[in-house]
């Protein structure tokens, strides 16, 4: 089949169904599919995506189904190639990027379960083994799938799964989660978690990573230690990489969801940018009228000169 992009305005759906419908069967290894690798590849345009429409100059229900749906799948399609062959990685980051520009979500009322199928596209493409493998390949849509999964899970555990008009997404959610389930990820430790006794204590498979700073991320003390967006700021930090297991006990020790939540960050780790999973300390949580159990703030200055860095790099702001 000749994938082709049509006019705004002569808009022909029965051919936008029929190319939709043979990007999907050439992801799904239809083998009765019309469409090859190779026609896939030729058809991306030279801003990454595989829009059906000669411009984004639309209506959004249908910039959403015939411009970023397809690019979602095109991309897909390209990670299974890149995970299968290592080749086209240029195409994989330019379609990755491309992905972004929809958000991988639809449009109004369908918005989320647009997200759900653009996730379920994705997974279908290898996804969760990109995500654990492929770190450094375009660390803004790492950053957008994890911090999508830190809200399904927040939501699963506080059973609030509900949509605006009352549609209930825990069974989708749930799959999501578990398909995406990782064996390893990069953690990113700001306070008594750079201290290596402690972490070896606590997560005893965890390695360390590499030093680094967060860029726009302030330090501060509410009696624990967390992490704030600030322009300007940087925070000193410790990557460790971790396993599953460590990352429950991390989630004990850390009172998730309720005392901290989790966000992905990228970060620069050895002149490559990756992102990595942090804990950041809920609104609730701060609240609370506590002190910090005693000798916390040695360990984190321990941790600081594990790391690397000097002493006085660590200067919390108080809240």
């Amino acid at each position: 089949m000749k994938l082709q992009r049509l006019r705004t305005e002569t808009p022909d759906f029965d051919k936008l169904g029929e190319m939709t419908t043979a990007m999907k069967g050439l992801l799904d290894d239809d083998q009765n599919t019309l469409l090859t690798f190779e026609e896939l590849c030729s058809f991306q345009d030279s801003e990454g995506s595989f829009k059906l429409f000669e411009s984004y100059d639309i209506p959004s229900d249908a910039r959403a189904d015939f411009c970023h749906r397809p690019t979602y799948i095109g991309a897909a399609i390209l990670m299974k190639h890149y995970l299968a062959e290592k080749q086209q990685l240029f195409r994989l980051e330019s379609a990755l990027a491309a992905s972004l520009r929809g958000g991988l979500s639809g449009h109004g009322y369908d918005a989320e379960r647009a997200r759900i199928e653009a996730l379920n596209i994705f997974i279908n493409g290898g996804l969760r083994e990109f995500l654990e493998t492929q770190c450094k390949i375009c660390p803004e849509f790492h950053q957008k799938i994890h911090n999508i999964l830190h809200e399904y899970r927040t939501c699963l555990f506080n059973v609030t799964t509900r949509g605006v008009w009352g549609e209930d997404y825990r069974t989708e959610w749930q799959n999501i989660v578990d398909k995406l389930h990782m064996s390893k990820r990069l953690y990113v430790a700001y306070g008594s978690n750079m201290d290596k006794s402690q972490m070896m204590k606590r997560c005893r498979e965890a390695v360390v990573a590499g030093s680094s700073y967060l860029e726009n991320w302030e330090l501060t003390l509410p009696f624990y230690a967390n992490i704030e967006p600030a322009e300007g700021k940087k925070t000193p930090v410790l990557l460790w990489e971790i396993t599953d297991q460590d990352e429950e006990r991390l989630d004990e020790c850390e009172g998730y969801p309720k005392g901290y939540d989790k966000t992905e960050i990228i970060v620069n780790l050895n002149g490559k940018h990756v992102t990595a999973m942090a804990y950041v300390m809920t609104e609730d949580y701060k609240q609370i009228k506590k002190q910090p159990r005693e000798g916390y703030r040695d360990q984190i200055l321990q941790g600081y000169r594990d790391a690397g860095f000097s002493e006085q790099k660590f200067q919390p702001r108080p809240v």
